[in-house]
Order: C-alpha cells, then sequence, then structure tokens
C-alpha cells in the first residue's frame, strides 16, 4: 500500500558549488498544533498586548480601509476570520471599520473560541463561532465580503490548500487580509518554535496566485515588534471590475 509522504517546512537552503544543503522540518500535526494553542489560550491576550500586536493590528485596518477608492465605507460587510485565536485581528478590524458587520469566527482549537467568546462579549461584539480548519470550511461559496487571519496560514504545510478555500467562500471581488511569519531572526524563533513556514513576499504572492486570488501590489505595514515579526498581504478574488467592498445582497 502506497503512503503518502508528510509535506515538509523549508527551514534553510543553502549551495556549496554543485552541492546543496536543505533543512526542512515536518510540521506539528493539527491536533498537536492544537493541543499548543490550548495551552496557551489563557495567557494569549496578554502576550498580544504585551508586544503590541493589537495596535498594529488596527493600523493594518485602517491602512488597508483607507486605501479603497471610496476610502472606510458604512455599509455592513460579511467578515470571517480564520485562525481567530483570542480574537485580536477581528477587534482591530472592528475597531477601524465600524458599522455594523456580520462576523464569523474559525479556529481548530475549543479554548481559544471560548478566548474570543470571552474577549467578544467584554467589547459588545457578536459572532458566531465555530470549530473548523481553514482548508475546509464549513461556509457556503461566495459567502464572505471580507475574509481576514494572523499567524494561521505559515503553520499549514501547504498553505495554498487554505487559500483555495478561502477563495471558495469570498463573494467576487472580496478581499483576504493576511498576515503572517515573515523571514526575520525573530522569525527564525518563531518558526523553531511553532514549526512554520518563514515567508517573503515573492512566495506569499506565489502562493495566493496558485490559489487564483490577486495580489495587491501594496500591503499597509506592521507596527513595533510585529513589523519584525510579520508580513501583510491582501489579496482579492477577480471579479470583473468590481473594485472595492461592496455588501453581498
Amino acid at each position: 500500500m502506497a503512503t503518502t509522504q508528510t509535506q515538509l517546512i523549508p527551514v534553510m537552503s543553502r549551495s556549496f558549488g554543485s552541492w546543496q544543503l536543505r533543512i526542512e522540518r515536518e510540521p506539528l500535526t493539527t491536533e498537536s498544533l492544537a493541543a499548543q494553542y490550548d495551552r496557551a489560550a489563557p495567557t494569549w491576550t496578554r502576550i498580544t498586548n504585551k508586544y503590541g500586536y493589537e495596535a498594529s493590528y488596527r493600523k493594518i485596518f485602517r491602512e488597508f480601509f483607507a486605501g479603497q477608492p471610496d476610502g472606510v465605507p458604512c455599509r455592513p460587510i460579511r467578515v470571517l476570520d480564520v485562525g481567530v485565536g483570542a480574537g485580536a485581528y477581528s477587534l482591530a478590524l472592528l475597531d477601524a471599520y465600524r458599522a455594523p458587520n456580520d462576523l464569523t469566527a474559525v479556529d481548530i482549537t475549543s479554548a481559544m473560541l471560548d478566548a474570543t467568546a470571552t474577549r467578544q462579549a467584554e467589547n459588545g461584539v457578536h459572532a458566531q463561532l465555530c470549530q473548523a480548519d481553514v482548508r475546509s470550511l464549513p461556509n457556503e461559496p461566495a459567502r464572505f465580503d471580507l475574509v481576514i487571519g494572523a499567524h494561521v496560514f505559515e503553520h499549514l504545510p501547504d498553505p495554498v490548500v487554505a487559500f483555495a478555500d478561502i477563495k471558495r467562500v469570498l463573494r467576487p471581488g472580496g478581499w483576504l487580509v493576511s498576515c503572517m511569519t515573515r523571514q526575520s531572526w525573530l522569525g527564525a524563533y518563531i518558526q523553531a518554535k511553532w514549526r512554520t513556514h518563514r515567508v517573503s513576499k515573492h512566495r506569499v504572492v506565489d502562493w495566493l496566485q496558485t490559489a487564483g486570488l490577486e495580489a495587491t501590489s501594496h500591503s499597509p505595514q506592521p507596527s513595533g515588534i510585529c513589523r519584525l515579526t510579520s508580513l501583510v498581504a491582501i489579496a482579492q478574488k477577480p471579479a470583473g471590475n468590481i473594485e472595492h467592498l461592496e455588501h453581498s445582497q
């Protein structure tokens, strides 16, 4: 019986004449990753606040909406937060976009979803929460105007699978605003701890285009420590001449 080969995470590649040294590592299994995040959930909000991630996330969304042709729109939109964690990324979105929104959030861990529910209740936010894998979303096609995700895609052996399913659930012309671990010395620490990809802009664009999404030429820049660890990538589902956020009816 043929066995399925585990897809490995590239860590380092060096060439020495005709020789090439390549180091790769097995990713965490879904179960192991979920267990790690379950253990981290009680302190996750404190950590993201301590290192300025929440402020940086707010900056990302302010710049994203300011870059829309009509500026920050005021109509409701349907939003999906994938790998919601403790909810910092979606709360940053709602801080930048204050119109009433239809928010759905998914994560593979129940503890993180509990943390999200607590934070959203504290901030007067209601969302539909679902335990699910970003590679197999339970949502119907063309459901969302905007999909967001922070530090989830780099955990996957092949992020293209997730981006393809995100394309499926985005409406034509809908947007993806993502944040991933970048190539840096702090990114190397995160990669060693969590067995993630460390991404370059070129690599992310290749993933997005392979999945059928159109990467934008300009992305907001994170601030503070988040800038040292994270790369923002924005993409749009092709939609002819639709160029701005518009609530799907």
